[in-house]
């Protein structure tokens, strides 16, 4: 039997809001007060739902401490109190809006997963961030 399962973590982090594609001016238009130059910070919470078989033995369809330590080594260890702009080299020139930061946790997962469910194992379905209670992406496997 196949079943969705999810899991959620949580971090905190600050981020900017600034295009360096774009004017000061035309970053404030866009961002508004998200564009401050000081930055602002989120309790970002992250849902990754897994697809999989249910076995017969463990009656589980994924090892959640697996799960548990990839989120904590690629999301939560390198994105937890940390300035995203600044200290992650994936937001240095991109962004770090929520529709980018779920593109970058799914970039980071899908490049290790195999190493850690391999073969028919579960596969990641959909990352799910909420940047605030208002602000929430959804990227879900093609």
């Amino acid at each position: 039997m196949t079943v969705h399962l999810s899991r959620r973590y949580t971090f905190a982090a600050s981020h900017r809001l600034h295009s360096h594609q774009l004017s000061d001016a035309e970053n404030r238009a866009i961002y508004g007060k998200c564009n401050n130059p000081n930055g602002h910070g989120h309790n970002y919470e992250v849902e990754l739902t897994v697809r999989g078989e249910v076995d017969p033995v463990t009656g589980r369809a994924v090892d959640l401490f697996a799960l548990d330590r990839l989120a904590e080594a690629q999301i939560l260890r390198p994105f937890r109190y940390r300035n995203l702009n600044e200290e992650i080299e994936a937001f240095r020139l991109v962004v770090p809006t929520t529709e980018n930061m779920a593109f970058e946790v799914d970039r980071r997962l899908r490049a290790v997963w195999a190493e850690v469910f391999p073969d028919a194992g579960p596969r990641l379905e959909k990352v799910r961030i909420w940047e605030t209670e208002r602000n929430i992406c959804e990227i879900s496997e093609a």
